[in-house]
């Protein structure tokens, strides 16, 4: 797994982080105070920021405006292609007064060179905001209609002499994370229905592996939505009151992990302080950061998992 490089946007400057989440390099922009980062390239030569109402690319020292409302996420993709999701919104009018509502959803293939629009598709969620998966080697984008209570709708957009095509893959659940190699896409709880995590292979989507909280045989076990590949042999998990569990790619069971370990632990070294974990991503092989609330605060730290820890399987 190769380190994943992240992207941080405060007080006009954007940053690249390590693996340690650190800044490897920074780049003042010109961008309005309440602009946000959608999207970035590992060298900061491109730089994509939203301030709500267009979506504004930042590439060769120049800014090129893109008449995009209210954009939720962007990914670049090879070719020089932006891929970009936002709402479609509706005016309405209650009591004298107006106010914007979110309809459908569009997916907008945008050429970084000019900001021009190339094709569009609609996604029939309403009232969603939509995350993103990109896929680690062939270009394709897993997004992530989330609706609520209501639900969510996942699909898979691709691209293709620049025309889209896009498909419904899942229901109901969250798309979380792909294996590095690709071959596996893990998809975790949504909090409103199944209690349940599963794996399927890609780009087929055959179901290939399936884990159900029963099946821990552990009262009132319920898993969270966060969770991620942290290898192509190990999957990380997140449950609401029993904390993390590792499995194999294969959703074995390995062990729980406790962010609260006395220093002295071998099973995992952790990089700053104790506390509840509230969110979980993978950051190299082994590595994952923990947004950890301690007390009010919240602040992310990095843990490290021995491979003496996981290679039981």
């Amino acid at each position: 797994m190769e380190p994943v490089v992240r992207y941080h946007l405060s007080d006009g400057t954007v940053s690249a982080l390590d693996e340690q989440l650190q800044p490897i390099q920074r780049l003042s922009l010109d961008v309005p105070p309440t602009a946000e980062l959608l999207a970035a390239s590992p060298d900061l030569a491109t730089v994509v920021v939203t301030d709500t109402r267009r979506v504004i690319i930042m590439a060769a020292g120049r800014p090129i405006p893109v008449e995009i409302v209210a954009a939720d996420s962007a990914t670049l993709l090879p070719g020089g292609r932006l891929l970009v999701t936002a709402p479609i919104l509706e005016r309405l009018t209650y009591k004298g007064r107006e106010y914007d509502t979110k309809g459908e959803h569009l997916v907008l293939l945008v050429d970084l060179g000019s900001g021009h629009v190339l094709d569009q598709a609609v996604l029939d969620a309403v009232d969603a905001s939509v995350t993103t998966v990109p896929h680690p080697h062939d270009g394709s984008v897993v997004l992530d209609a989330a609706m609520g209570q209501d639900g969510a709708l996942i699909y898979v957009a691709q691209v293709l002499d620049d025309r889209l095509k896009v498909a419904l893959v899942a229901e109901n659940v969250i798309a979380a994370s792909f294996a590095p190699s690709g071959d596996r896409l893990l998809l975790t709880r949504h909090p409103s229905f199944d209690n349940q995590i599963s794996v399927l292979e890609w780009p087929s989507r055959r179901p290939l592996a399936r884990l159900h909280a029963d099946d821990m045989e552990i009262e009132g076990l319920a898993f969270f939505l966060y969770g991620c590949f942290l290898s192509d042999r190990r999957v990380l998990l997140m449950t609401y009151e029993h904390g993390l569990l590792l499995c194999t790619g294969e959703l074995n069971p390995v062990g729980w992990i406790s962010l609260n370990p006395p220093f002295q632990a071998r099973d995992v070294e952790v990089s700053t302080m104790r506390g509840v974990a509230e969110a979980v991503f993978g950051v190299a092989e082994d590595v994952f950061a923990a947004d950890i609330r301690d007390g009010k605060s919240l602040s992310w730290t990095l843990w490290r998992i021995p491979p003496s820890r996981v290679d039981a399987d």
